[in-house]
């Protein structure tokens, strides 16, 4: 008996392990990018609010209205995980 073994390009075996097509490849893109554009704006509000160019996020939302841009941010950073993970 002879074992018959096949050699497979690079290209193929990523497609076929992978699973992944052009078209999901370029969703997943999208929704790191989206979650990003979610989280960006509290990114940037804190320093912003620091220096007083802005009012801070504790005269806005209070100390504890607070949970809600922490959630929208972390809801932005994990969807970014999602859209970004093995591209």
């Amino acid at each position: 008996m002879t074992d018959k073994t096949e050699t497979l390009k690079h290209d193929e075996v990523t497609s076929s392990v992978g699973g992944q097509g052009k078209g999901k490849t370029q969703l997943l893109r999208i929704t790191g990018l989206l979650g990003l554009a979610i989280a960006a704006p509290f990114f940037l509000w804190v320093p912003l609010g620091l220096t007083g160019l802005t009012p801070s996020m504790i005269d806005v939302f209070g100390v504890v209205g607070l949970r809600f841009p922490a959630a929208v941010t972390i809801g932005g950073l994990l969807l970014a995980a999602i859209g970004f993970h093995k591209i």
